[in-house]
């Protein structure tokens, strides 16, 4: 097989990754790892399963090549991607000071290698895991960097992918700091051409978020409910229930917002009294609902 098919066997299951088609890309990587014989190729598809079985929060011995790939500094692109992925990982496991410093190195290498689609992604994930610290100033600031980078992307899908990312995320990250009306503007901008079900849910349960904090109960719901529907994790199906009951309860509803609360109580059977407690208490300042 050619080096061409292989590149084109890797492209397909990167876009496999951005639908978070996540074993389907793994199989795509396989292949072309069981044919590529030049062992820059092979780093490189190590690099990209690795990022994958991540995603999967999956170990592997692709994983665990990581360390070393971005030691050897093969290239300032492999550089790069080792770097990004080990973010990752330890941003899934909320390790946020390792997670921070991989993040500072993958951009370090972007702008080395003067890579502005490279610089956009570490900017936005760099931002994503400020966020998860409560450091939103720094995500914001993060966020707005990357969009001011977004132009000096050739090629127009990743500029449009990229940029719902960044702004979904700079919404999401206004809402957090109470600039509410602005963050509920960049995030409606952008929602409808998230393609993923996972990261679309996830941003109707912060327009839930975003519309209680305005007070207006009956759009929370409405979009509560619409990312209720598309809710694919835990974190989100709980994170909705509870949004979903404090604006039935805000409502009057009781016995919505009872419904909710019972649901998101199945969550913490150690907590007795977690449905009374939601009842007495808004608990919206305390939750970050990317945790």
């Amino acid at each position: 097989m050619s080096e061409n098919q292989i590149q084109d066997l890797r492209q397909e299951a990167m876009v496999l990754v951005r639908r978070q088609q996540f074993d389907e890309a793994l199989a795509l990587y396989d292949e072309a790892l069981a044919i590529a014989s030049d062992e820059e190729t092979r780093e490189l598809l190590t690099i990209n399963k690795a990022d994958t079985l991540i995603g999967l929060e999956r170990g592997g011995a692709e994983v665990q090549a990581l360390p070393m790939i971005l030691m050897r500094r093969r290239n300032a692109h492999h550089a790069f991607l080792a770097a990004y992925a080990l973010m990752y990982k330890f941003r899934l496991s909320n390790d946020t000071k390792r997670s921070i410093f991989y993040g500072q190195i993958a951009l370090d290498a972007a702008k080395e290698a003067d890579k502005a689609f490279w610089k956009i992604a570490a900017l936005n994930d760099l931002g994503i895991v400020y966020g998860i610290d409560s450091q939103f100033t720094n995500a914001i600031e993060c966020f707005e960097q990357a969009l001011t980078s977004m132009d000096a992307v050739s090629d127009s899908s990743e500029q449009a992918f990229s940029r719902v990312a960044v702004i979904g995320n700079l919404g999401y990250n206004k809402l957090l700091i109470h600039d509410t009306v602005e963050g509920l503007r960049l995030m409606h901008s952008v929602v409808d051409a998230i393609e993923s079900q996972n990261l679309r849910g996830e941003s109707y349960i912060d327009l839930c978020y975003g519309y209680l904090d305005l007070e207006d109960y009956e759009k929370a719901l409405h979009y509560g409910e619409i990312g209720l529907e598309l809710a694919t994790e835990e974190r989100q199906i709980r994170n909705a229930h509870y949004l979903l009951g404090e604006a039935a309860y805000k409502l009057g509803n009781m016995d919505k917002a009872e419904f909710h609360f019972d649901e998101l109580a199945r969550y913490y059977p150690q907590f007795r009294n977690l449905k009374s407690l939601l009842f007495a208490i808004d608990i919206r300042s305390m939750l970050n609902l990317k945790l």
